[in-house]
């Protein structure tokens, strides 16, 4: 026998199209006010009884919003909206009853007895078709071009209703990339600042040795001492470029013993003697600019001719402090030292070297700060997450 009348087909995109509706989680859920605005405008609106807000489901139609009928729910097989979902833009049926598809299907035939349909399709925010707005009559009608306008108007709201949440979501994932953006730059920015900084302390030393070179009053130990100097040079390069590569593509970073690194640092200071006591305390690359500056702020600003590092871990936090026999910080410069510019003492260059220290231990959400030693000099003390 043949069928009396049409049931939905099912798009080629099914499984994609309920995974979206089912991302949606909006299935099942109690009613909304700002659901209900829509489809109470719609009847209002039009002049009609019934108007829905659909989702399809697998085997099912479920208004999330419902005026004009008793069930939140019927059978995909005989839904309009089912058929409505197919479409590009709009299902319209003036009259059911003249309509091969649905004058046999039990809506029409009986309760509610449809005799007009108009639906639009809704659209999750991935594009998939995954509900319907739509008003019905118990008689047939026609909708002007406003009227059908001002339908596509009120569909357009109900998708945004549908997809709230995803768009919320996406204006935090958006403000998320945004605020890393941002932070990447700022990285970048100190990066670059790094590798000046510490290049025109490098370029200065050899500058120098070349001269005493000229002048044919260099020694061996010097020139050798220049040579290290350049080398040293070709490995801050290295190393910035690595960060940055890091920073930028998420790679992994260098890990290193926070004793071994200051060891390394301290081989650049031949004149200090260092010492180092404590904990096996972690950490990156980024940390040799930050031990580098403060040692040679210790000897070039301080006059040190020692300092003694005592590294300690407490928990997830880590503990390094720097302590020189300098002639110390004056207390009216203290809070000044790590501010970008600051220069001070007879030596003082970019004003760059505290102020790189202060922003990279601050994006460990770290602290470094400043006090007296006794009897003599400063103690610079970092604590940051391990």
């Amino acid at each position: 026998m043949a069928k009396k009348y049409l049931s939905p087909n099912i798009p080629l995109d099914e499984k994609k199209r309920l995974n979206s509706l089912y991302h949606l989680k909006i299935l099942d859920t109690l009613p909304e006010e700002r659901f209900d605005r829509i489809t109470k405008l719609a009847t209002s609106l039009f002049g009609v009884p019934i108007s829905t807000i659909t989702l399809i489901d697998s085997n099912r139609e479920w208004f999330k919003s419902c005026q004009g009928l008793d069930n939140r729910e019927g059978k995909r097989a005989i839904s309009f909206c089912g058929h409505a979902i197919l479409e590009d833009e709009e299902l319209i049926i003036n009259d059911t009853l003249k309509d091969e598809r649905f004058r046999n299907n039990p809506m029409v035939t009986k309760k509610p007895k449809i005799r007009f349909y108009a639906g639009i399709p809704l659209r999750s925010a991935d594009g998939f078709k995954v509900g319907v707005l739509c008003i019905k009559d118990t008689k047939p009608r026609k909708l002007s071009f406003e009227q059908k306008e001002n339908l596509k108007r009120l569909a357009k709201w109900a998708e945004i209703e549908l997809n709230m949440h995803e768009l919320s979501n996406s204006l935090e994932a958006r403000k998320n990339a945004e605020d890393k953006i941002v932070k990447l730059n700022d990285t970048l920015k100190l990066l670059n600042k790094i590798l000046r900084h510490d290049l025109f302390n490098n370029l200065t030393v050899i500058n120098n040795k070349i001269k005493l070179f000229l002048r044919k009053s260099i020694d061996e130990d010097s020139l050798k001492n220049t040579i290290d100097t350049v080398e040293r040079s070709i490995d801050l390069i290295n190393q910035v470029k690595h960060m940055e590569d890091t920073v930028t593509s998420g790679s992994e970073i260098k890990r290193y013993k926070a004793e071994n690194m200051i060891k390394k640092v301290a081989r650049e200071f031949p004149q200090l003697k260092i010492t180092v006591n404590g904990d096996q305390v972690v950490v990156d690359e980024n940390f040799f600019s930050v031990f580098e500056n403060i040692i040679r702020n210790a000897y070039i600003h301080g006059n040190a001719d020692r300092v003694s590092v005592k590294v300690k871990q407490i928990d997830e936090k880590a503990e390094i402090s720097f302590s020189d026999n300098g002639i110390g910080i004056p207390d009216k410069i203290k809070e000044k030292i790590f501010d970008e510019g600051f220069k001070y003492g007879e030596n003082g260059h970019t004003g760059l070297g505290l102020y790189i220290v202060k922003n990279i231990i601050e994006s460990y959400e770290g602290t470094v700060s400043v006090k007296n030693n006794k009897p003599k000099g400063s103690v610079f003390t970092l604590r940051f997450k391990a």
